[in-house]
């Protein structure tokens, strides 16, 4: 299949097709619009509460979502050769608006959250209409595909658009539920089948479903249609286990529903990566952005969840499950979608062979460069505990993806002045730049180098443990409550040994990790805990790991200080050793010099 099939295939007339396409335009707009809001909202975002949680839900409902809507509504048509009429195309619009005015209300309600107490009823409702919305657009495919001629080659294709527009409003009810803040463990079993019904089921179904295609037609090569329907079942089945057993707190049942959809992928993907294969054996200028990310993607949702898979058979209960977020976004969704559109939008435009090629090669501008820094990169960040080298790894993959909105405009300029004849065709190269995937390799290792390897000296890997050096103990006593920690920062003497005293005063389990690697293991709602977290040497954060807190700002951060300077703002005894002292909060506190373990006044809760 060539990049020029969507156009060749579409005989209607000139002014039908060109309303078509201005419907398509319309209705890409939000994606377009979300792109840049998390562009904005990123280069801003210590000035939000709960900033990650906005982030994360301003790519899964406002780009991913309004993507997945437009796009099986576009395949649909294709797949069962049933165009819509143009008097429909309004009300298709109108779902858009609708469906972007819930988005915002589910965002809103979160910004609001440190504002008013009924936050979580702006959130509730958005979380409604999203809802809402996905079931209207389940029922409006599954419409089209009982009016449709049975026996069509991608029957099965639109069935899995049904199937993943249905999962998104149970998983949009249950972040509807946990906004209200629910009581543990309900909130973390919620969480978790949020998690896999909105990532598994409406976004895994809706990829796995579209690839049936694509897949052959981005690596430009044939593949065989085989146990399409299989596949289907697996997942579908896989999903609803898994999401039973996150609910019911049974993580052998989720391992069992996670390794079922597993399966369902692998099938899948057999066939496609024999497409690689072959091409690899002749490659030509086949091997773009948009391929090795298509191929990648997939990997990507298969270890994420294979690792959630492994975590769930060895933990006793839901809350024990940490769960592989970045992964799944960066990994699976976002280098997912942005490969695809890099193949789509060229298409879409049309215009023959030659103009769809040159937006194609705008598209792939550094291509396997871009590609290797997103997928190396990824794995870097997930891995490494260093911080420094975290956020420069992790501004590499956010980059490698988000230069697309660069790359839109030129894309689309060029491949417009091909068509009316304004400009030449970019010339198609004859082989791979496999240097390019030299180059970033070199980068990444050169970084690397420069931080002083994957671990940060005292940080490795292992725990710091006390030892004769640290002559000086300071104990902090830190509440858990909400999704805070009380206080969120606070001055520790550098060269210190810290306890901490980890009191849980919330309906929800919780627990502290230490950038050093330092863990308390859950802590029980009313229970706490002593923790040793080291020799503080330098700055670090602490975070809670259970999914989803951190992102709602579950984060504190520890101030490795001067001892001097500790001393003049609160006074203490005359260090000697084995001598005790009490970290600084942040905020003007007056300790007593005469108490030797000093608990740090709670600030009251933020609302």
């Amino acid at each position: 299949m060539t990049p020029s099939t969507f156009d060749a295939q579409d005989t209607s007339a000139r002014p039908t097709r060109l309303q078509r396409h201005a419907w398509h335009r319309k209705a890409s707009k939000p994606v377009t619009y979300w792109m840049m809001t998390l562009v904005l909202v990123s280069l801003f975002h210590w000035r939000l509460p709960d900033y990650r949680w906005i982030l994360i839900h301003i790519f899964t409902l406002g780009i991913l979502t309004n993507s997945i809507m437009l796009w099986s509504q576009h395949f649909t048509e294709k797949f069962l050769h049933a165009p819509l009429a143009e008097h429909t195309r309004i009300w298709q619009l109108r779902r858009f608006w609708i469906l972007n005015f819930g988005i915002i209300a589910v965002i809103a309600g979160q910004a609001l959250k440190d504002i008013v107490t009924w936050h979580w009823w702006i959130t509730c409702t958005g979380a409604f209409i999203v809802g809402a919305s996905l079931t209207f657009h389940a029922y409006y495919i599954a419409r089209q595909l009982l009016q449709a001629k049975r026996g069509q080659r991608y029957e099965a294709s639109v069935l899995a658009y049904v199937c993943s527009a249905a999962c998104l409003p149970i998983g949009a009810l249950g972040g509807g539920l946990m906004s209200a803040e629910l009581s543990s463990p309900w909130q973390e079993r919620v969480l978790l089948a949020h998690l896999i019904l909105n990532i598994g089921g409406f976004v895994g179904l809706a990829s796995v479903g579209t690839l049936m295609l694509l897949f052959p037609a981005i690596w430009r090569t044939q593949a065989k249609i085989e146990h399409n329907c299989i596949v289907l079942a697996l997942m579908m089945l896989g999903l609803i286990i898994a999401t039973s057993g996150a609910l019911i707190d049974e993580p052998t049942l989720l391992a069992a529903g996670i390794f079922l959809y597993i399966a369902g992928i692998i099938d899948a993907t057999y066939n496609w990566y024999r497409c690689v294969i072959t091409v690899l054996n002749n490659p030509r200028d086949r091997i773009t952005f948009a391929a090795v990310s298509v191929a990648m993607a997939p990997l990507w949702l298969i270890g994420a969840l294979g690792t959630l898979g492994v975590r769930a058979l060895q933990a006793d209960t839901i809350i024990d499950i940490t769960l592989p977020t970045m992964a799944l976004l960066i990994g699976f969704a976002g280098q997912l979608l942005i490969g695809v559109m890099s193949y789509l939008l060229p298409s879409n435009i049309g215009g023959g062979p030659q103009a769809v090629r040159t937006g194609m090669l705008i598209y792939d501008t550094a291509g396997l460069f871009r590609s290797t820094m997103l997928n190396v990169g990824l794995c870097i960040w997930l891995y490494t505990e260093h911080s420094l080298l975290r956020i420069v790894t992790s501004l590499l993959c956010l980059g490698s993806l988000a230069i697309f909105l660069v790359l839109t405009p030129i894309a689309v300029r060029n491949q417009l002045g091909v068509i009316r004849r304004q400009r030449e065709a970019r010339p198609v190269p004859d082989k791979p730049k496999w240097n390019q995937i030299n180059a970033a390799i070199a980068i990444l290792a050169f970084i690397i180098a420069c931080a002083g390897g994957l671990h940060h000296n005292s940080r490795a890997s292992s725990p710091a443990l006390p030892t004769a050096a640290a002559d000086k103990i300071t104990t902090l006593e830190i509440t858990a409550r909400g999704t805070h920690f009380l206080p969120d920062e606070v001055q520790v003497p550098q060269g210190n040994e810290l306890h901490v005293v980890l009191i849980n005063d919330d309906t929800k389990a919780h627990d502290i990790r230490f950038e050093n690697g330092v863990q308390s293991g859950r802590v029980l709602p009313g229970k706490r805990v002593e923790i040793n977290a080291g020799i503080i040497e330098n700055d670090q954060l602490a975070w809670c790991t259970i999914a989803g807190h951190r992102a709602q700002g579950m984060e504190m951060k520890i101030i490795a200080t001067n001892a001097a300077e500790v001393t003049s703002a609160n006074p203490t005894p005359t260090a000697t050793t084995a001598e005790t002292t009490a970290a600084t909060p942040t905020t003007s506190t007056t300790i007593p010099s005469e108490t030797i373990v000093i608990t740090l006044p709670t600030p009251a809760p933020r609302r």
